[in-house]
């Protein structure tokens, strides 16, 4: 009797240590996975205020990750879009390094590609006043935009692009008016009037705190990394300022008067790996 007790336990424990042996094999695979994979998500957005036809390429969230020898995996996926512009959404270095080598170089073949718009993230700003990277950014050719914004033109038409640094709206922060970001985005709304703008601003809380009541024609954020850990049917777990379970972890989202979308990044500065979550090229197609 004592035999088969102990056969059964042992066969249950084998069971039970098998069952966990795969379920850890299964989660390494999977953030491997993740880790080395660059999923195309394509977005479709209509507007008046266009008569032609836009495609963006949108990244962000490179944490300073190369994806093939200076990111050539990524650039081909890019070029592969044919963008009429790419937009960089920020957070393309690691904060605590004052190494940006992989970003100087992945730059310029960006700017080959199509017009790049650089708006900066938070990983950058730690940065700016121990290097000389707003310089060295522009010195590849890209479009730096810090509290700006440029025109680009197609087929005659103009399109308003804009680059908001940071906004003074956290719960732990009396709203500041007088600030260089309320100036900036103050002219971007009132140009915005006459023609189709584009707003790049890495943190899409923005868009929860403030910036839904505002009249954007597309706003377009990174930040979240897709909430890290991605459960299905429930979405990412967590991304700063929003907490658990984010509602603008990835994707298209909308209030009355303004449009975001919110790309999931293209890796993680995190402890916490990404899961069912691999990195993001986004692309969308204005009036396609």
């Amino acid at each position: 009797m004592k035999i088969n007790k102990f056969f059964k336990n042992y066969k249950k424990s084998s069971i039970f240590l098998t069952i966990i042996f795969v379920l850890i094999i299964t989660l390494i695979c999977n953030i491997i996975y993740c880790y080395n994979t660059i999923n195309v998500n394509h977005y479709n957005i209509k507007s008046q205020k266009l008569q032609t036809n836009l495609r963006i390429v949108m990244i962000s969230d490179l944490h300073m990750k190369d994806y093939g020898n200076n990111n050539e995996k990524l650039v081909n996926i890019i070029k592969k879009e044919s963008p009429d512009i790419i937009a960089v959404l920020g957070d393309f270095t690691v904060k605590d390094s004052t190494n940006y080598d992989i970003v100087l170089k992945l730059m310029p073949q960006l700017v080959n590609t199509a017009p790049t718009y650089y708006v900066l993230g938070n990983h950058e700003l730690p940065i700016l006043d121990t290097t000389n990277f707003t310089d060295d950014i522009k010195s590849t050719g890209v479009h730096l935009l810090i509290n700006k914004s440029e025109y680009f033109e197609k087929d005659g038409e103009k399109i308003l692009i804009g680059g908001i640094k940071q906004y003074p709206y956290y719960d732990f922060q009396s709203p500041d008016f007088e600030n260089e970001e309320r100036y900036f985005l103050d002219d971007f709304i009132e140009k915005e009037k006459e023609d189709f703008g584009i707003l790049l601003c890495h943190y899409p809380e923005y868009f929860m705190w403030k910036f839904n009541e505002f009249d954007i024609d597309l706003m377009l954020c990174g930040h979240t990394h897709g909430g890290l850990i991605r459960i299905p049917f429930l979405g990412g777990l967590i991304a700063p300022e929003q907490g658990l379970f984010p509602k603008y972890d990835m994707g298209y989202f909308e209030s009355d008067t303004a449009k975001m979308i919110v790309t999931s990044g293209l890796s993680t500065s995190s402890i916490i790996p990404r899961i069912n979550n691999p990195g993001e090229v986004c692309v969308i197609d204005i009036n396609k």
